[in-house]
């Protein structure tokens, strides 16, 4: 394949995968989709600043158009980047746990105590500790779901901590929290270096 071949097939792929029509495309780069038609059927080359728009437009390296098969090279860097870090998100939450452990035998060992609720502290902690991971190269919508179940779970921890006071009230405070957070997730975050 000639490196016409090769860019031409790079962009029609490219451009399937991200679910963009030619006018879509085109639109996104500032140009006609006949330009677009002309550079996937092999007929005309993009200048080099083109192909730096497209390559920022499709998250992919510059020289990965010049390369054969760069979808699916692409799609499995893709699937080791997120099994490493789903990988380092668990470690660090387990870490939580571990804490929890040692807590627990502890208390238990040397106080002859019974500090079950450790555990339950566990998962706000894991939270907290998820919330980060998650800002960086996570979701939107996850984001909700780990404040809620944050929220939630401080809440039971100190209902279970303070139980012989009968605290139960204290849930009454999440329900505003919760609504809040409901309007929140409804907010769509600004897409990051998309090209105009």
């Amino acid at each position: 394949m000639n490196i016409k071949e090769v860019i031409a097939e790079n962009l029609i792929k490219l451009r399937k995968k991200s679910g963009l029509t030619q006018g879509e495309m085109a639109e996104k780069l500032n140009y006609s989709d006949n330009a677009v038609s002309r550079w996937e059927r092999g007929e005309v080359t993009p200048s080099v600043e083109t192909l730096e728009q497209i390559s920022l437009l499709f998250k992919v390296p510059l020289t990965a158009l010049f390369e054969e098969n760069v979808v699916e090279k692409a799609e499995k860097d893709e699937k080791k980047q997120m099994i490493n870090k789903l990988a380092v998100t668990l470690i660090f939450m387990s870490l939580a746990w571990f804490a929890a452990t040692i807590i627990y035998f502890y208390a238990k060992v040397i106080f002859k105590v019974n500090f079950w609720t450790i555990f339950m502290w566990a998962v706000p902690t894991s939270c907290w500790i998820l919330y980060p991971f998650n800002n960086y190269w996570g979701r939107h919508v996850w984001k909700f779901v780990i404040l809620s179940v944050m929220i939630w779970s401080i809440l039971a921890c100190i209902y279970l901590q303070f139980f012989d006071y009968n605290m139960w009230l204290i849930f009454i405070i999440g329900i505003p929290i919760q609504a809040g957070l409901s309007i929140w997730a409804f907010i769509k975050p600004k897409e990051k270096n998309q090209p105009k």
